[in-house]
């Protein structure tokens, strides 16, 4: 089954901190919990935003294009492949690289998180 997959807890209070105000199903509450958005105002820190609304929401508003892909393999003793997923982050206006670290991570989800935090750490 196929399922949405969410920023961190960490990332969507830094991605509200930047000016992210858009309206999710889910929201975190203060203690980092989750919940439908329908969830008390006063207990609401912040919307949760799936992945793909960050990676929007940074294309859209602050023209920063992310990329995660297979960027590479490594292979281990025993001759097996393992895929690592980097990201490469574009300035979508002059279509310039904005880092030089592609962050390899495991899966293609946490690729996209870092990249996200990335973005919003040092280029926002």
């Amino acid at each position: 089954m196929i399922t949405e997959d969410y920023v961190s807890f960490e990332v969507a209070k830094l991605m509200k901190e930047r000016g992210f105000d858009e309206e999710c199903i889910y929201v975190y509450r203060h203690d980092g919990s989750e919940d439908i958005w329908d969830a008390d105002k006063e207990d609401i820190a912040c919307q949760k935003p799936t992945l793909q609304m960050a990676v929007k929401w940074l294309r859209e508003v602050h023209k920063i294009g992310v990329f995660p892909s297979t960027y590479a393999f490594t292979v281990g003793k025993n001759g097996s492949a393992k895929h690592v997923y980097g990201t490469a982050i574009i300035n979508l206006e002059t279509y310039e690289l904005m880092t030089n670290d592609l962050m390899p991570m495991p899966t293609y989800e946490e690729a996209t998180e870092a990249a996200i935090k990335y973005c919003l750490e040092n280029l926002i």
